[in-house]
């Protein structure tokens, strides 16, 4: 049986402004996996991941983190943690190396250790060739690297990353999402919020999606998918005119999708289409179609 890296039982917040951003959330997280906390702004990821890193206690509820209460034993869940807050600034004068190495030294390795560690991870995540440079003198997407950087070197059981690639370009996305993957099979267990779909997706293991500080979907990616009904799209670009009402379309401008249940029914619908002098492709349903299907902010 796998261990349970992280487990919360019923959790809730309320704000002092009678907001609930939280409402009786129960995840359970097993050792050596990534689980992502999916969800639009405001969904509640955040406050989750604050109070499970120990930042922010709950209004009811707790969750234990390798066997510590996050309410009763803070201090021990923290010594087997790191954490890269959302919003966290890089200090100027720091460089990339500073942030890799000086975590890992705070975390106990001795120093032969912390440099390979640090070395390694300014590695994962495209880096070391600028590890000298200063942080004033990065790009906004370089400082997020340095600062991901030092999480990655505290060689720490379990991460917790906030939006961790907010910001960054695709290349740079999936040189981060390569190096969580390997930490992964390293054993490592990450906690990763997100509101992008193609991330949660990929690097997933499993996912819950979030919305309105309720838990809607939990599994992996593709049993997410499976939710819902339909299970192919077409993608259109023009007027369908009276076809659109047989089926459920999603429109955008002069695109649309049309979602459908079948694949022999994906392709019958392209013929009527391309019959039609108009241009279509078929694929099975995104992780963003159910996302969307399942918050409610679909646009027929």
């Amino acid at each position: 049986m796998v261990a349970e890296a992280i487990k919360s039982r019923s959790l809730q917040k309320t704000y002092g402004n009678k907001v609930e951003a939280l409402k009786d959330v129960g995840v359970s997280i097993n050792q050596g996996e990534l689980f992502t906390l999916l969800g639009p702004n405001g969904a509640g990821k955040t406050t989750f991941l604050r109070i499970i890193s120990t930042q922010l206690m709950p209004t009811k509820g707790d969750a234990d983190v390798l066997g510590y209460s996050v309410v009763k034993e803070a201090e021990k869940v923290r010594k087997h943690i790191a954490v890269v807050p959302q919003d966290v600034a890089a200090y100027g004068n720091y460089t990339p190396w500073d942030y890799a190495y000086y975590f890992a030294r705070l975390r106990g390795m001795l120093n032969a250790e912390a440099k390979d560690s640090a070395k390694r991870a300014l590695e994962a995540v495209g880096l070391l060739e600028l590890r000298n440079r200063v942080c004033a003198s990065l790009s906004g997407g370089e400082k997020k690297r340095a600062i991901i950087a030092s999480a990655l070197s505290s060689q720490a059981e379990v991460l917790m990353l906030d939006e961790p690639t907010s910001g960054l370009d695709a290349v740079a996305r999936r040189g981060v999402w390569s190096a969580l993957r390997d930490m992964v099979q390293d054993g490592k267990t990450i906690l990763l919020t997100t509101h992008i779909m193609e991330e949660a997706e990929v690097v997933s293991d499993r996912l819950a999606i979030i919305n309105s500080g309720n838990i809607v979907a939990e599994g992996n990616p593709e049993e997410v998918k499976h939710m819902a009904t339909e299970r192919f799209r077409v993608v259109v670009r023009g007027k369908l005119g009276s076809l659109k009402a047989d089926y459920e379309t999603v429109k955008f401008g002069d695109k649309q999708i049309i979602y459908v249940n079948t694949e022999d029914e994906a392709l019958e619908l392209v013929k009527k289409v391309l019959k039609m002098g108009l241009n279509a492709e078929a694929a099975p349903i995104t992780l963003e179609d159910v996302f969307v299907k399942l918050i409610g902010g679909s646009n027929n």
